[in-house]
C-alpha cells in the first residue's frame, strides 16, 4: 500500500523545495498534492485524505495548527511534519501536543536528508499503526464472534426451556423483531443427503440471508432448518424475508419454506415467536412447499390445552372414523375400509387438525393395517414397521400423505387380506385398536391396565387375547418397541445413552442397559460404535 503525502506552505519556493527534495515513488509514497494555505489544504483533504501531512505553521486564512486540528478529526492516525522558522518555535511546541506531529524542521537549517529521515519515520509509524489497528480489529472481530456464539447458544437453550437471561445482545435486538423459521425443501430424503452437505447448504443460506436482510441473527435449529431473528423497526421485515427467499431460489438454487412470526417487542417473547413461525410453516403441509407464510399469535402452546382453534387429534369425530375403519379391516371388508379412510381424508382436508395431529392419526391408521397376523411377523418385520412409522413425519404435504396411505392400503389387499380371527372380528378389532394405542404411547408410562381400559377390556382378558393374537406377552411387546426405538436414536443422533433410554420409555438407566443387552446382545455404546464402523465401511466401499 502506498501512503499519500500532502504539502502545505504559503511560500512557493519552500513548497517547491519540499515537493522536489524527496523521490516519493522510490520511497513507496504518493505525492497527493500541495496547497498554499490551510483552508485550501483542508478543502482538498476533505475529499481525499493524506497519510502524511507536511505543513508550515503560520499561513494566511488558516494556520497550520488549525489545519492539524481539523485533519486529526478526519484521520486520527495521520502523521504530521511541521516546517517552521525560529520565530514559530513556540507554535511548534504547541503543535506537538496535538499528538500527531512526528517532528519539526527549521526552514533556515533544513536539509533534504533531514526531511527524508523524518518521512521514513512517519512511514514506519504508519506501518506499525496499521498492524496494531489490524490486530485490534481482529481482536474485536474475535470478541464479537465469541459474543454472538454465546448469544446463539443462550437462545437455543431458551427454546429448550433450559435458558437463563441473555448475557448480551446487539442494540438492534431492542427494536421490534420478527422470527423466521427456514426449512429447506427436500430434494433428497434426509438420510441420503450427507450431513456435511446439509450443514454447508444451511450455512450458505444463512450467510446470504444475513447479507440481504441486514440486522439479523441466525442459527441452525434442525436437520434441514435454521431460525433467524430479524429487526423490524420499520415494519418491512416480512417483505425482506420474501425477497431473500426468492433470491435464494433464483441466485443460489436453494429452496426453502419459511414461516414468519408476527412482530414482537421484547426478546423474552422469542420462544413464543418461534412457535408462531413454526405453526406458519405447517401451512405448507396444506398449501405446498417453497413459499413464505405469515404466522399469527397463539396465546398458549397446544400442549397447554389451547389448540389455536384446531381440534385435538383424538377427538370423538376421528375416534369414530378410526373405529369404523378398524371394524371394516378386522372383517376384511375392503370397500367399507376404503370408505372410512375417505371420510378421514375429507376431515383432514377441512384442516380440522394440525399437521402433527394428522401425522399421529395417520400412524394410528397404518398401525391398524399392519396389525394383521402380528404374531407371524419376524423381529425384522417389527423393526421395519417402527421405521416406517417414524418416517411418516418426513412426509411434506397432505396430498403425499394421503397417497402413501392409499398405496399401503391397496398393498395390504394385494398380498391377500383375510380376517384376523374370522369367528371373532370384534376381538380382532379391539386388539388392532390396542396395538395402535400402544404404538402411539409406548415411550410413555404405559401399563397393561391403561391399555386394557382404553379398549374397554378387563386386564386379565386383554392380556390373554393380546398374547393369543401377537404371540408375545404385553410387557415383552412394549420392551421390544422401546428397544427398537432406542436403536434408531443410537444410530441417528448423538444423544447420551441415559437420554436415549429416557426418550425410549425407560425410567431407569440401569433397567435400560440390562434389557438392551438382553435383546440386542451388546450394550448401547457397543451397538452405536458397531453401527458407526459399519457405516464407515459402507461409505468407503461406495467410493
Amino acid at each position: 500500500m502506498r501512503y499519500k503525502v500532502f504539502v502545505v506552505d504559503d511560500e512557493p519556493m519552500i513548497r517547491y523545495g519540499l515537493v522536489s527534495c524527496v523521490a516519493w515513488e522510490e520511497e513507496g509514497l504518493q505525492l497527493l498534492g500541495e496547497a498554499a494555505n490551510g483552508e485550501a489544504a483542508l478543502s482538498r483533504l476533505s475529499v481525499e485524505m493524506a497519510d502524511i501531512l507536511i505543513t508550515d505553521i503560520k499561513m494566511p486564512l488558516m494556520d497550520g495548527l488549525e489545519l492539524i486540528r481539523h485533519v486529526k478529526l478526519l484521520h486520527p492516525h495521520i502523521q504530521v511534519i511541521l516546517v517552521s522558522s525560529y520565530s514559530d518555535f513556540e507554535y511548534a511546541r504547541e503543535a506537538v501536543k496535538l499528538g500527531v506531529v512526528v517532528d519539526y524542521l527549521l526552514k533556515p537549517t533544513m536539509e533534504p536528508e533531514d526531511l527524508l529521515a523524518i518521512v521514513r519515520t512517519c512511514k514506519a509509524r504508519l506501518d506499525e499503526s496499521g498492524m496494531h489497528r489490524q490486530q485490534q480489529d481482529q481482536q474485536r472481530d474475535n470478541a464479537e464472534r465469541t459474543r454472538l456464539h454465546k448469544l446463539k447458544s443462550e437462545l437455543k437453550a431458551w427454546l429448550g426451556k433450559t435458558g437463563e437471561p441473555l448475557s448480551w445482545m446487539p442494540t438492534w435486538m431492542n427494536e421490534p423483531l420478527i422470527t423466521a423459521v427456514w426449512r429447506q425443501t427436500k430434494s433428497a430424503p434426509a438420510g441420503e443427503q450427507p450431513e456435511l452437505e446439509r450443514v454447508l447448504l444451511l450455512e450458505t443460506a444463512m450467510e446470504k440471508c444475513a447479507e440481504w436482510i441486514g440486522s439479523s441473527l441466525s442459527f441452525i435449529a434442525g436437520e434441514q432448518e435454521f431460525i433467524q431473528i430479524i429487526a423490524d423497526g420499520a415494519g418491512g421485515g416480512f417483505a425482506l424475508v420474501e425477497q431473500a427467499h426468492q433470491r435464494l431460489l433464483t441466485d443460489a438454487g436453494l429452496g426453502f419454506t419459511v414461516g414468519v412470526s408476527p412482530v414482537f417487542h421484547h426478546i423474552k417473547a422469542f420462544p413464543d415467536a418461534c412457535r408462531w413461525a413454526k405453526y406458519a410453516c405447517e401451512e405448507s403441509f396444506f398449501e405446498g412447499q417453497g413459499r413464505c407464510y405469515r404466522g399469527r399469535i397463539q396465546l398458549q402452546d397446544q400442549e397447554a390445552g389451547d389448540t389455536g382453534g384446531l381440534k385435538l387429534a383424538w377427538d370423538p369425530r376421528f375416534t369414530q372414523l378410526r373405529e369404523a375403519f378398524s371394524h371394516a379391516y378386522a372383517e376384511a371388508d375392503q370397500a367399507a375400509g376404503k370408505l372410512a379412510l375417505g371420510a378421514v381424508y375429507e376431515v383432514w382436508r377441512e384442516r380440522q387438525y394440525s399437521r402433527s395431529g394428522i401425522m399421529s392419526q395417520a400412524q394410528s391408521l397404518l398401525t391398524i393395517m399392519w396389525s394383521r397376523n402380528y404374531k407371524l411377523k419376524s423381529e425384522q418385520m417389527m423393526k421395519e414397521i417402527i421405521d416406517k412409522l417414524q418416517q411418516i413425519h418426513r412426509i411434506d404435504t397432505l396430498a403425499e400423505l394421503i397417497g402413501g396411505i392409499e398405496s399401503e392400503y391397496e398393498r395390504q389387499w394385494d398380498v391377500g387380506a383375510v380376517a384376523l380371527i374370522p369367528d371373532d372380528t370384534s376381538g380382532a378389532h379391539l386388539i388392532q385398536l390396542a396395538l395402535s394405542y400402544i404404538q402411539e404411547n409406548y415411550r410413555t408410562e404405559l401399563s397393561l391396565q391403561k391399555v386394557a381400559d382404553h379398549v374397554h377390556m378387563s386386564k386379565n382378558y386383554f392380556s390373554e387375547q393380546f398374547k393369543r393374537r401377537t404371540g408375545l406377552n404385553y410387557i415383552d411387546f412394549v420392551i421390544r418397541l422401546r428397544i427398537h426405538y432406542a436403536r434408531q436414536l443410537l444410530v441417528s443422533t448423538s444423544l447420551k445413552i441415559h437420554d436415549i433410554g429416557m426418550q425410549s420409555g425407560f425410567n431407569s438407566p440401569k433397567h435400560f442397559l440390562k434389557l438392551f443387552k438382553r435383546e440386542v446382545g451388546c450394550t448401547p455404546a457397543e451397538y452405536r460404535q458397531k453401527q458407526a464402523w459399519e457405516e464407515a465401511q459402507h461409505s468407503r466401499g461406495g467410493r
